[in-house]
C-alpha cells in the first residue's frame, strides 16, 4: 500500500469516525429522550387513569348515598343505571358497591368471569387508591350528611394505558428514526463541508511533498480553528522556506569556503571512509578523489599506531583531537602534517569525522631553526648557555634521585685576543669552531659541551666516580686546548684555563655550580693560565674578599679617597732632583694600607683602571699647575705617570691627556708617561702608533721594568721613547749577584748606544749607588734617596740630597 493510499484511507476514516460519532450521539440522545418520555408518559397515563376512576367513584358514591339513605324508597334499578353509566370508560373492569355493614349491595362488571367483589370488613373515611401489580383499586366511601353508608370500589388494569403508551412509543420511534436519518444526512453534509478546508490542506500538502521548495500555500477558507491551522501551516512553510534559503546560502558559502580554504578539509563516514575532500586537501596529500582512501597508507609507519589511537580516542571520548605525523606523498616528498579531528554524532551514535589538514613542514622547520637558535650556538653548533643551564638542572635532579656525582667544567682561551688581533675575527671564529670540536672529542658521549659565549666553553661531566677520573678528563680538556691549531696556514697555540666545580661536594644548585666553576676558572687564570683549578671554600673566600675589595675600591674612587705620592728621581752624579714618579696610595679605614700591586691589579681586572688612571693624571696635572715655580726651583722638571695596558690602548687616551693639559694650563713636557715592557709588546704596531702620538703632544716616554719582558732590540729601536728604567729585580742583589751586575751594565751600555736615558729603580744602598754611578747610569730612584712622599711633603725637600753618613741606609 503506497503513501497516497494510506493518506486517502486516513482521510476517509476521519469522516466515518466523525459520522459514527454523530450517529452514536444522536442514537444515545434519542434513546435517552424516548426513555424519559416513555417514563413520563406512563406515569401520566396511570395518574390520569387514577384520577378518572376517582371521579367516577365519587360520582357513583354520591348517587348511591341518596339511594341508600332512602332505602325504603330505593330502587336498585336506579343504582344499576348509575353503575352502567361507567361502562363508557374502557379501563373499568369491575365496580362493587358495599353497604355500611360490608355486604355487597350491587356491582357492575364488563368481564363477569374474570372479576369478583371481595367483602370489605372495615369502613373507610376517605378516597383510597390501591395499586397491586397491574390492578388499580379505587375505594370511595358512600357518605350522606357525613354519615357512612357503604363503599364504592372500582377495579381497573394498565392494559389500556399500556396500549396507549405503546402507540406513543411507536409513534415516537418512527419520528426519531426519521429525525436520525435526516440528522445523519445533514450532519454528513456539514462534516463534509467542515472537512473541506482540511481536504484542501491535505491536497496542498501533497503538492508540497511532491515539490518541497515550490512557493505553494494553503488557502484559508474559514475563520475558525481550521483557518487558524491553515495560517500556522502557511507560517511553518514560510519559516521552512526562510530556513531553507538560509541553509542553501550557508551551504553555498561553506562549499565555496571549503573548496577555496587554505587548509585541507575532509569528511569521513562512520566506516572512516573519506566522503569529501577539498582541493587543498588533495594538494597536501598528493592524492586525487579516487585515491583518497589510500591516504592512511602514506603515513609514516612509526606514526600509524598513534594516528589510529587518536582517532579512536576522538570517537570514544566524543572530543576533538589534534595530531602531528610524518607523511610521504606519492611523489616521495616528505611532509609533516597536522590534523584536527572532530567527531560527528546524532541520536544513533557516532557518524564519522569532520577535520582539517595542515602542511606544517615549513613551520616545523622554522620552529626547529628557532629552537636551534634559542638553544644552540650558531657558530659551533654546540648547545648554548640557555640549553646548558636547563639540561644541568635536569641532570642535577636525576643525580639527586640516584645519588650520583657530576661536575661542571668551565674553560676559556688564554690568548684568544691575539688571534683576533693578528688574524682577524673570521679566523677567530674558525678557531672557536675547531676548539669546540676538540672539546667535544675530548669529552665522553654522555657529557655535554656548550659554548657560553666569546671564547668561554662549559662541559657537563656526568657520572663522576672519583677525583682521579675527573682530573683525567680535566687534563684531557686542557690538552685539547693547548694543541696547536692551523689558522690561515699558520700553526698557533692559544692555550686555555680550566675551572671545575663538583656536585654535590661543592654545590647542589645549578646556579652555584656554574658560579663556582667560574670562580675556579678565574683562579686558574690568576695563576697564569694553562692550568686546572678546582673550586674550594678557601678559593671562594679569596674571591669574595677580592670582590669585597673591588667594591671598596670603587667606593674609594667615587669618594676621592686614593692619594697620589711622588718619589723623587735623582741625578746619579750630582744627586740633584731631576724629576719624580707619581705613585698611587690607598689607606682604607678598615683594612689600613693596601699595597698598590694588589689594588692596581684589581683595578686592571675590573675595568676601574680607567678611573684610577684619570684620577692620578688629574691630580698630577693639578699639582704641577699650582706649584710650577716651586717644582722648577727644586729641579723637578717633570713627573712620570704610569699607564696600564687598558689605559694605553684605550681610544680616548690621547683626548684625555690633551684635555688635562688644556684644563690645567701646563706644558706637556712636564708630564712623562711610563709604560711596561710587556704591555707594549702585546701589539707592537699599535703601541708604536700610540707612543708617537703621545710624543707628538710634547710628552716624554719611558719603558718601565725593562729586562723582565721579551722585547727584542729591533722593536726597541722603533719605540719613540726617551728613557729606559732598569727593573728593581736586577738592582736589589748587586753588587753580590754578578749576573745582575752584568745585566745592569749591559742595559746601561745598550741604552746609551741608542741615545736613551737610563734610570735604575730600587736603589737602597751606598754600594748600589757607587756601582751604578761608576757605570754612568743617568738617574737613580729608591729608598736610599727617598721613599714616595705625599705631594705636600715634596715641596719641603731640598733640591740636592745630602747624606751626613756615607754608610749603608735604607
Amino acid at each position: 500500500m503506497n503513501k497516497a493510499h494510506l493518506s486517502e484511507t486516513s482521510r476517509q476514516t476521519i469522516k466515518r469516525r466523525l459520522m459514527r460519532s454523530i450517529g452514536y450521539t444522536l442514537i444515545v440522545a434519542i434513546v435517552l429522550v424516548a426513555a424519559i418520555l416513555s417514563w413520563v408518559g406512563n406515569k401520566d397515563a396511570r395518574k390520569n387513569l387514577v384520577d378518572d376512576l376517582s371521579v367516577i367513584g365519587q360520582i357513583i358514591a354520591n348517587r348511591s348515598s341518596t339511594a341508600m339513605y332512602f332505602a325504603e324508597f330505593s330502587d336498585k334499578d336506579v343504582i344499576d343505571e348509575n353503575l352502567q353509566s361507567a361502562s363508557f370508560h374502557n379501563a373499568i373492569n369491575l365496580i362493587c358497591v358495599f353497604d355500611g355493614k360490608g355486604g355487597l349491595y350491587h356491582h357492575y362488571t364488563n368481564r363477569p368471569s374474570a372479576n369478583r367483589c371481595d367483602k370489605i370488613l372495615e369502613p373507610i373515611e376517605r378516597l383510597n387508591v390501591l395499586i397491586e401489580g397491574r390492578v388499580i383499586r379505587v375505594q370511595v366511601p358512600i357518605l350522606y350528611n357525613d354519615e357512612y353508608y357503604g363503599i364504592v370500589e372500582i377495579y381497573s388494569t394498565n392494559k389500556d394505558a399500556n396500549q396507549t403508551f405503546l402507540r406513543f412509543v411507536l409513534t415516537l420511534a418512527s419520528t426519531l428514526a426519521i429525525a436520525l436519518f435526516v440528522a445523519y444526512f445533514v450532519g454528513g453534509r456539514l462534516v463534509t463541508s467542515s472537512l473541506g478546508p482540511l481536504t484542501q490542506l491535505y491536497s496542498t500538502s501533497r503538492e508540497i511533498a511532491a515539490s518541497p521548495y515550490a512557493n505553494i500555500r494553503a488557502v484559508k477558507q474559514s475563520n475558525d480553528e481550521i483557518g487558524d491551522l491553515v495560517e500556522v501551516f502557511n507560517q511553518i512553510l514560510d519559516n521552512l522556506e526562510s530556513d531553507n534559503a538560509a541553509l542553501t546560502a550557508s551551504e553555498s558559502r561553506f562549499r565555496v569556503l571549503a573548496e577555496h580554504a587554505p587548509i585541507g578539509i575532509f569528511l569521513k563516514n562512520r566506516g572512516l571512509e573519506l566522503e569529501y575532500t577539498n582541493e587543498r586537501w588533495r594538494e597536501i596529500s598528493g592524492l586525487s578523489k579516487s585515491q583518497a582512501d589510500a591516504f592512511i597508507n602514506n603515513i609514516d609507519p612509526k606514526d600509524c599506531s598513534l594516528y589510529e589511537s587518536v582517532q579512536e580516542r576522538a570517537r570514544s571520548q566524543h572530543t576533538p583531537q589534534v595530531i602531528e605525523y610524518s607523511y610521504t606523498t606519492p611523489l616521495g616528498t616528505r611532509r609533516i602534517l597536522m590534523e584536527h579531528l572532530a567527531p560527528l554524532s546524532d541520536n544513533h551514535g557516532f557518524q564519522g569525522f569532520v577535520g582539517s589538514l595542515l602542511d606544517v613542514t615549513e613551520l616545523k622547520t622554522a620552529q626547529m631553526e628557532l629552537e636551534k637558535l634559542a638553544f644552540y650556538d650558531p657558530l659551533t653548533d654546540l648547545p648554548n648557555r640557555r640549553f646548558f643551564r636547563g639540561h644541568l638542572e635536569l641532570t642535577i635532579a636525576s643525580a639527586k634521585k640516584y645519588d650520583r656525582k657530576l661536575a661542571v667544567i668551565m674553560t676559556d682561551l688564554d690568548d684568544f685576543k691575539k688571534i683576533n688581533d693578528s688574524f682577524g675575527h673570521d679566523a677567530g671564529d674558525r678557531l672557536l669552531t675547531k676548539i669546540g670540536a676538540r672539546l667535544k672529542a675530548a669529552a665522553a658521549s654522555a657529557d655535554v659541551v656548550s659554548r657560553m659565549g666569546g671564547d668561554e666553553f662549559m662541559l657537563l661531566i656526568k657520572n663522576v666516580e672519583n677525583h682521579s677520573q675527573l682530573d683525567h678528563k680535566a687534563q684531557n680538556i686542557l690538552t685539547a686546548l693547548n694543541e696547536k691549531i692551523e689558522i690561515d696556514g699558520q700553526h698557533v697555540e692559544v692555550g686555555g684555563s680550566v675551572g671545575v666545580a663538583v656536585f654535590p661536594t661543592d654545590a647542589i644548585a645549578y646556579e652555584e655550580l656554574i658560579r663556582y666553576a667560574d670562580i675556579a676558572l678565574y683562579n686558574a687564570k690568576a695563576q697564569g693560565g694553562n692550568t686546572v683549578s678546582y673550586y674550594s671554600s678557601d678559593l671562594d673566600k679569596r674571591i669574595k674578599d677580592k670582590m669585597r675589595l673591588e667594591q671598596k675600591l670603587r667606593k674609594a674612587l667615587d669618594e676621592g679617597k686614593l692619594e697620589v705620592y711622588i718619589q723623587p728621581i735623582y741625578d746619579a752624579q750630582t744627586r740633584k732632583i731631576q724629576k719624580g714618579e707619581a705613585l698611587v696610595r690607598w689607606f682604607d679605614e678598615e683594612d689600613g694600607y693596601i699595597r698598590p700591586d694588589i689594588f692596581v691589579a684589581l683595578a686592571e681586572e675590573s675595568g676601574l683602571i680607567y678611573d684610577l688612571g684619570r684620577i692620578v693624571l688629574e691630580k698630577v696635572c693639578a699639582f704641577i699647575s699650582i706649584n710650577k715655580e716651586k717644582l722648577r726651583s727644586l729641579g723637578m722638571n717633570s713627573i712620570a705617570v704610569n699607564l696600564s695596558a687598558r689605559q694605553f690602548f684605550a681610544s680616548q687616551l690621547l683626548t684625555l691627556i690633551r684635555n688635562m693639559f688644556v684644563h690645567y694650563d701646563i706644558e706637556p713636557s712636564t708630564v712623562e708617561f711610563e709604560l711596561t715592557e710587556s704591555m707594549v709588546m702585546d701589539d707592537v704596531n699599535q703601541a708604536i702608533g700610540i707612543m708617537r702620538a703621545i710624543r707628538k703632544l710634547g710628552c716624554r716616554l719611558s719603558i718601565d721594568d725593562f729586562g723582565t719582558g721579551y722585547s727584542s732590540l729591533s722593536y726597541l729601536k722603533q719605540f719613540p721613547i726617551n728613557t729606559l728604567k732598569i727593573d728593581r729585580s736586577f738592582i736589589k742583589d748587586i753588587p753580590e749577584d754578578k749576573n745582575d751586575v752584568e745585566i745592569a751594565y749591559t742595559i746601561i751600555a745598550m741604552a746609551h748606544n741608542m741615545g736613551l736615558n737610563v734610570v735604575a729603580e730600587g736603589v737602597e744602598t751606598k754600594e748600589q749607588l757607587q756601582l751604578l754611578k761608576e757605570q754612568r747610569c743617568d738617574q737613580l730612584q729608591g729608598f736610599y734617596f727617598s721613599k714616595p712622599l705625599p705631594m705636600s711633603d715634596i715641596l719641603k725637600l731640598d733640591h740636592v740630597i745630602h747624606f751626613p753618613n756615607e754608610g749603608t741606609s735604607a
